[in-house]
């Protein structure tokens, strides 16, 4: 069998090629592995780097003696050795270095590796940084970087300098809204600052949307607020008209009658002056009570529809004024509206204190207890609204049934 210092010299040169290639991959797969921190792998790539670049120094060193210069004892007798056991070394080798290198290549894929990290983070559609106290930055992805030119025209180097840039927490670039929020984090004992950009573009226009929204809903309700407060307004306003419509017809009658009167006729002057004389008084009735009385009256109606029983502790005091009063039919419709839907009660009794600051007017029922503290929402929350409007107050509380307290400040003007 040939030997291998008698192969030609373009086999030989194919030997030396294929040695070198060899001698890169243990270089290479030695590289990755003290790169990776995997210390145990970096021993078997030296292990085979160093017979296959020993075989490279015997073929360099054959082809030297084919020139005429002198080999070393040692190349002479390997040289000497039959060309197949140099192609089963070299194929050994190669299996060993190829399988060697693959699993190096390999180990970013199935194991977690400060390279796989990087990788994934900046893939990332949000930016990530992560800097020490001094503002040396150990991490940062790509997203974060093109976010840190953006903002303050250079690399990202120091991290609390950026920091300091994205202090506002909520940025616009390039018509995309980003928040910044940072936080501390402890590893290995060391303390480092970490920092998170995320796309809130669409979170931030419902967020202005919501806002404009609010904004237009708080409008609405305070013009409901407003009509709601003048109906009470309007509606006098349209019972007095027609009180005057009434007067006005009631003294164009009167006055006909008069005029058409037989002057001589005793008993028809007696029975005219008799007229105007009773017109006079309810006139002076209408003035004052005629409109509690509709309003009691509508009281009672809704007691009946509710079938609750309607019970009066006294008579509606007369120092109320107007607006007082309506405050109070208002009180008196909400209490019996509360004790039929949510106490389940029979009986509401109505009565009157009067202490020397305050007028209170209470309106308790028989029904079940409401729980501590009693929430004013719905009726409840629009009665206390109004009863600001004129300094009055409502208060609620549970004791025998249920109480609901409308009291009304001496001594104040009430409009």
């Amino acid at each position: 069998m040939t030997a291998f210092a008698s192969l030609s010299a373009l086999v030989r040169a194919l030997f030396a090629l294929w040695a070198l290639l060899l001698c890169l991959v243990n270089i290479g797969s030695a590289v990755l592995a003290s790169v990776r921190r995997r210390l145990r792998f970096v021993a078997p790539a030296l292990l085979l780097f160093l017979p296959v670049y020993f075989l490279w120094q015997v073929i360099f060193d054959l082809s030297l003696s084919h020139r005429g210069g002198a080999a070393v004892p040692v190349s002479i007798v390997l040289g000497g050795i039959p060309h197949a056991v140099w192609l089963l070394a070299f194929a050994l080798l190669t299996a060993a270095s190829a399988i060697l290198f693959i699993r190096d290549l390999r180990y970013d894929r199935t194991f977690l590796t400060p390279g796989t990290i990087k990788l994934f983070l900046d893939g990332l559609p949000c930016g990530v940084c992560c800097w020490q106290d001094s503002g040396r930055v150990l991490f940062s992805n790509v997203c974060m970087n093109r976010l840190c030119a953006a903002v303050t025209g250079s690399p990202l180097l120091n991290g609390n300098q950026f920091q300091s840039a994205v202090s506002a927490g909520i940025l616009t670039l390039d018509g995309t809204v980003w928040r910044f929020s940072c936080r501390e984090i402890l590893i290995d004992g060391q303390r480092l600052h970490e920092m998170v950009a995320s796309d809130v573009t669409a979170e931030y226009a419902k967020t202005q949307a919501l806002e404009r929204d609010r904004a237009e809903l708080a409008r609405l309700n305070e013009q409901l607020r407003s009509y709601y407060l003048s109906i009470d307004d309007v509606v006098s306003r349209q019972e007095i008209l027609q009180a005057k419509v009434n007067i006005h017809d009631e003294m164009n009658r009167l006055m006909l009658s008069t005029t058409a009167a037989d002057a001589g006729d005793e008993e028809e002057l007696n029975r005219v002056f008799s007229l105007w004389e009773q017109n006079a008084l309810l006139m002076c009735m209408e003035a004052g009570s005629d409109r509690d009385t509709r309003a009691i009256g509508s009281l009672e109606q809704l007691a009946a529809a509710l079938r609750l029983r309607l019970v009066w502790q006294g008579e509606l005091p007369k120092a109320l004024s107007e607006r007082q009063r309506s405050l109070f039919f208002s009180a008196a419709q909400e209490a019996m509206a509360n004790a039929v839907k949510h106490a389940e009660a029979k009986t509401v009794e109505i009565s009157f204190q009067e202490t020397e600051g305050d007028l209170c007017c209470r309106f308790t029922n028989d029904g079940k207890a409401a729980p501590e503290p009693v929430t004013f929402t719905g009726g409840l929350r629009n009665l206390s609204l109004l009863a600001e409007q004129q300094g009055a107050s409502v208060s609620a509380g549970a004791g025998n049934g249920f109480t609901l307290t409308l009291c009304f400040p001496k001594h104040q003007p009430n409009g």
